[in-house]
């Protein structure tokens, strides 16, 4: 049932323009569907991301919106790219009244906030409180603390900006969020951190996997008997290869596990700034047999193939972020193993189905890789938790009940 004045949403998933035509990342499309589905009408507010960016860009699956399930739905209303202060201030009155429009004209909205100065979706919960208007706030990183982390091994300039950019990131945000009636945080590390500012807070998680996704009884039975007889461990990976994953001490802990004598075939789907660091490494430590580097792939039936057809999903997040690839192994009968963090411990501390050890602790996860691989009915028992605990992920349920909070406390 359509609700009168509809959802307003500003995201930080930029838009793209193309030969005149205006396009959104696939899983982004997937989420505007299923807030329509809700909420029957939907306008989207997101800046446009330069051509020569997303040209260079090999990490994002470009659709185009004009084939948004019925598109009358939706109202896209581009913002401008912001790379500076200087850019925030040229663009900021246009856009602050164009945001106010949107705010005026909306029943219920919501705002996904990230980064600083480039945050218009702040910017529309400042006007939506100017205009006494309830709002919800929505993120799925901790984003003044992975500024820190990402900055850790870097020269001191860069580390001094940083703590500064942290600060102002840690109260800019802690007054927007003390002024929503709602906060809706993507994982446990985001609740810890934002929690205490808000009325009415809600652990949320944020997929776009759909029912038909999920692995079957009979599915996650072959998967749990198979193991139990294949020699190779087959590790994955999925996502980009930036700093906050870490993906050096990834190839590190593989590299552990295959000097203590386990078979393994890993790999890692996707692509990102540290491809050539990866390959240097692999190349370096003579793992071109055992580690696979398959770039970024655009089908994601075949990224779900990667993730069910492995053992593991080995990850090393050194941010306190929500990546979505753990709940896709979860609902894939795939353990996940790697850096602990509130996200991950929250997702199998009542159904089981994964394993940690402390963040960059590397040969301690090289170690718990052996130690797997040397224990299949161990192995297999993690499997088994993991397709139980992944059978409550689907796009149509975390969109229903997220969008049901947003009615009932704005």
């Amino acid at each position: 049932m359509a609700e009168p004045n509809g959802l307003l949403i500003v995201l930080p998933v930029p838009f793209r323009m193309k030969d005149g035509e205006l396009l959104f990342e696939a899983q982004a499309c997937n989420g505007l569907e299923r807030w329509a589905d809700n909420f029957g009408y939907v306008r989207v507010a997101a800046s446009v991301l330069p051509e020569s960016m997303a040209e260079q860009d090999r990490t994002i699956t470009w659709l185009n919106t004009k084939h948004l399930a019925e598109p009358h739905r939706f109202e896209l209303v581009p913002l401008p790219w912001v790379a500076s202060i200087s850019d925030f201030i040229a663009h900021y009155p246009e856009t602050r009244k164009r945001l106010a429009r949107l705010v005026s004209q909306s029943r219920y909205m919501g705002f996904g906030i990230g980064g600083l100065f480039s945050d218009w979706a702040a910017i529309g919960a400042i006007e939506a409180h100017r205009q006494k208007k309830p709002y919800a706030v929505q993120t799925d990183l901790v984003e003044h603390e992975a500024v820190l982390q990402v900055s850790k091994e870097e020269k001191w300039p860069v580390r001094l900006k940083a703590r500064l950019m942290s600060f102002l990131m840690d109260k800019y945000y802690a007054w927007i969020i003390r002024r929503a009636a709602l906060g809706l945080w993507h994982g446990a590390d985001c609740y810890a951190a934002y929690s205490r500012y808000c009325r009415h807070n809600f652990l949320i998680h944020d997929v776009h996997t759909k029912p038909s996704d999920i692995i079957s009884e009979a599915e996650l039975d072959a998967k749990s008997q198979h193991l139990m007889t294949d020699e190779t461990l087959r590790i994955c990976y999925t996502g980009r290869m930036a700093t906050e994953k870490a993906p050096l001490d990834w190839v590190k802990a593989i590299e552990k596990a295959h000097r203590l004598g386990v078979k393994l075939q890993a790999i890692w789907v996707g692509d990102g700034v540290l491809r050539e660091s990866m390959e240097k490494m692999i190349a370096e430590r003579g793992l071109e047999d055992v580690i696979q580097l398959t770039g970024y792939e655009r089908d994601r039936t075949k990224v779900m193939q990667y993730i069910r057809q492995s053992h593991l999903m080995l990850f090393t997040h050194i941010t306190p972020e929500s990546p979505r690839c753990l709940l896709e192994a979860l609902l894939n009968g795939t353990p996940i193993i790697g850096y602990e963090s509130d996200y991950a411990r929250d997702l199998v501390h009542d159904k089981g189905g994964g394993a940690f050890v402390p963040v960059r602790a590397w040969e301690k996860l090289g170690e718990l890789i052996s130690e797997l691989a040397g224990d299949r009915p161990r192995l297999a028992q993690l499997t088994r938790e993991a397709g139980e605990n992944g059978q409550r992920f689907s796009d149509e349920v975390v969109f229903r009940e997220r969008s049901q909070l947003i009615k009932e406390y704005l």
